[in-house]
Parts: C-alpha cells; structure tokens; sequence
C-alpha cells in the first residue's frame, strides 16, 4: 500500500502524515513521520491532536506496529509537538527532544512540561538507526535526524520545498542557520523530510538555494540602508512589499535576526535617536 488516507509512503518503511496547520506558510499543513522495521516504530514530530491521534493509532496498528520505541521532535514550536503529550501517555513511549528546546517548550507550553527527556545519540526501530544531530538555527535546541539505511536526512524546519523558512529571535540564530545549511550541503542525503511540504529530493540543491536567498536578503537590507538609517519597521516594510499579513510577524522576526547578523559581521550599528527614542539601524560605514 503506497498510501492510506492521509498518510503517504515517503520510503520504504518511513510514512508521512500530513495535519492541517492553517497558519503555516506555504502549505497549511505540518508533517508527522513513522519509521518502522520489525514491529517497531519511531515517531518524528507530533503536531496532531484531536481526530488525528486516533488516525495515528489507527495507522500504527494497520502497519503491525508492536511497539513504538521513541517520540522525538526535531523542535518545541507548538506545530511539531502539540500531540506528542497525548501520543506519549496512548503508547506509553519516551518523548525526546534537544536539552536547549525542552527547557523552552516547558517555559512556553507549562501544562505539558515534563513531557520530554534529552535526547540521546541514536534511536533504534527493529533493525534501523537513527542517528540524533544537534543542528541549531531555527531554534537552539533544533535537530536533524540522519536514516543511514535510505540515506534520508530529516530537517525539521530548516528546508522546504519551496519558498523559505523564518529564523528569527529569540529561537533563531542566522549564524546558526548558515551552518546547518551548510552542513546540508555538505551530506550524503539523497532525500531531505521536513517538517512542512513534500519530500525534498535533491536536498544540497533546496539548502544552496536557501543559502542564496538568505544572503540576498542580507545584500537587500544593506543597499536599503545605503538610503540612510531605518527602523526595524520600515526595513521590514521595505523588503517583504505585498507579503501575506498572517507571514508578517514572521517577517519581521527573519528581518531582526539578519541584522544580527550583520551586527556580528561589523556590518550594521544601531542606535537610538535622542529625538524620538526609536531604534535605528544604519551601515557601520555612515
């Protein structure tokens, strides 16, 4: 069965369910995979609640899946983790994410905390690996999870298909953010799994692009501060003209975190004026 109902085969052993997220750009849906061998299983990511859990149970025992070995999540934002509480208590299964994220998801989501434990080395499922990769930028505490057996690297926020991802403060670090790019384009992936979107196919390729398009904006931000000094607010406006209202937040915060960027680099200072006490920011050559 290549697939059934809302779940797709990806590869062999590895199923996806894809659970409507609305305010998810640009697909409005959030990924859930099951890697399975022998009777076993890993879950990556639970964004699902409600009716989906039971279709996650449901899909579980449609595969013969005795056990389920580990919850992990690539990170803590409420998409990738809001059912991995109720997962974790229906299948009795550790939930594990990075020490840097769990401290943050039990600040942000208190009822749930406790639910996670560090996150170790590797897990198994039956005969299968997977190896645990500490890869911060999206979030400090972001892993990327690497299946040797289909040379399969799953990237949780880091990669889609099309368009980009945000990376913004406080979670996000763009410095972070270059190297787990980087990092992608350095592996032997044959196939990225994000957390949003299909399948990424030819995953150095997605993350070159991604680079790309990262230093663009940053090229962007320089040649509007070349006009003068600007607030976060009109930079924000100045590079996201005609963006979708609900990707506005998200905007803004991938704006501050460039300019923290450029900050690092020597490139950019800010200031506050004395006239109006707004913060500015102007190239460090002005």
């Amino acid at each position: 069965m290549a697939n059934a109902g809302p779940w797709e085969r990806v590869l062999p052993g590895v199923w996806c369910m894809r659970v409507a997220y609305p305010n998810v750009l640009p697909y409005g849906t959030v990924n859930l995979y099951v890697i399975e061998d022998g009777g076993e299983a890993v879950i990556v990511d639970g964004g699902v609640t409600d009716g989906n859990l039971d279709l996650v149970m449901a899909h579980l025992l449609q595969l013969g899946i005795q056990r389920v070995a580990a919850i992990i999540a690539t990170h803590y934002h409420v998409d990738h983790t809001a059912g991995i509480p109720a997962l974790k208590a229906r299948l009795a299964a550790p939930a594990f994410m990075h020490p840097l994220d769990i401290s943050a998801f039990d600040v942000k989501f208190p009822h749930g905390a406790g639910t996670f434990e560090p996150c170790p080395e590797r897990l198994r499922a039956g005969h299968r690996e997977l190896y645990i990769i500490h890869q911060p930028g999206h979030t400090h505490g972001h892993l990327h999870l690497w299946l040797p057996d289909a040379k399969a690297l799953f990237v949780g926020d880091h990669l889609v298909e099309e368009g980009s991802v945000w990376v913004g403060p406080p979670d996000g670090h763009m410095a972070d953010y270059y190297r787990a790019l980087q990092a992608v384009m350095a592996s032997d992936a044959e196939v990225a799994l994000p957390g949003h979107g299909p399948a990424i196919w030819h995953p150095q390729l997605a993350a070159e692009r991604l680079y790309k398009r990262r230093q663009m904006r940053e090229e962007q931000l320089l040649a509007i501060l070349a006009g003068g000094p600007k607030t976060l607010a009109e930079l924000t406006a100045a590079l996201y003209q005609g963006a979708d209202s609900r990707a506005w937040p998200f905007a803004r915060h991938t704006v501050m975190a460039h300019l923290e960027h450029l900050e690092e680099r020597g490139a950019v200072r800010k200031a506050m004026s004395s006239t109006d006490w707004i913060m500015r920011y102007a190239r460090t050559e002005e």
